[in-house]
């Protein structure tokens, strides 16, 4: 009677304690679950809070390089104006002026005026060329390799203004590069030294030529040489002598 009533108090009660562990177990899974979803959806909201950022900053960082208006309405403008100066090898200005204009041309832009004088056996000038303000930088460096190559850029100069666009008409939107190029005459003491030089550098070229073919071919015979004196004065000539000797 005592086992049958255990039995009915185990059944009844262990019955509601499974269903408690099966619901434990159920929310235990739940609750990992949940807190999965809620940082999924905090990371994306943190990615677009960033991504938003980042555009902000790319825009500023190209408006702040380049002085570019960027597309989020700004309603000022950033203007160049350079002041190049250079001086050029004699016969070289026609090429640096031609090659300038060229390269004006090349990145939109036109040249505005150009002033030349010849005096002195030298030709000097300004040129003023318009250049779209983004691509103001990659011309600058350009300009400066061609007069760079045909003789020297002693002076740049560079100001940055800030204006209305709406205020800009056509040619106001681009920047201005001003072009100040002359060519130096070497002296007369100079020049003689240079024409010096330049005929006799022929010879000094031969000559050298002449000696380093000689050092190839003469310092192994030297080494050959000596190397044949030693075999004989050490090696051959004691072994002939000991052979000459008469036993006693």
């Amino acid at each position: 009677m005592c086992s049958i009533i255990v039995k009915d108090f185990q059944n009844s009660f262990g019955g509601k304690f499974a269903d408690k562990e099966k619901r434990g177990g159920f929310g235990g899974c739940l609750m990992p679950f949940s807190i999965t979803i809620f940082a999924i959806y905090s990371n994306m909201k943190g990615a677009e809070k960033y991504y938003y950022s980042m555009e902000n900053l790319e825009a500023r960082t190209l408006s702040e390089t380049y002085g570019l208006s960027s597309s989020m309405g700004s309603p000022y403008s950033k203007i160049f104006s350079e002041t190049i100066e250079g001086e050029l090898d004699v016969g070289a200005f026609e090429q640096v002026v031609s090659t300038i204009e060229v390269l004006t041309e090349n990145v939109g832009g036109f040249v505005k005026s150009l002033y030349m004088t010849y005096k002195g056996e030298v030709w000097s000038g300004t040129m003023v060329s318009k250049v779209p303000t983004e691509n103001v930088t990659s011309f600058t460096f350009a300009a400066r390799e061609i007069i760079d190559a045909n003789g020297t850029v002693i002076y740049i100069n560079i100001s940055v203004e800030s204006v209305n666009a709406s205020q800009l008409g056509e040619e106001g939107k681009y920047s201005t590069i001003n072009f100040n190029l002359r060519e130096v005459k070497l002296k007369n003491g100079e020049n003689q030294v240079i024409a010096a030089i330049a005929s006799i550098l022929p010879i000094l070229t031969t000559s050298l030529v002449w000696v380093a073919q000689g050092l190839i071919i003469s310092v192994p015979l030297c080494f050959a040489s000596l190397g044949i004196v030693l075999l004989v004065n050490r090696g051959i000539i004691p072994l002939w002598k000991g052979m000459l000797k008469k036993p006693k």
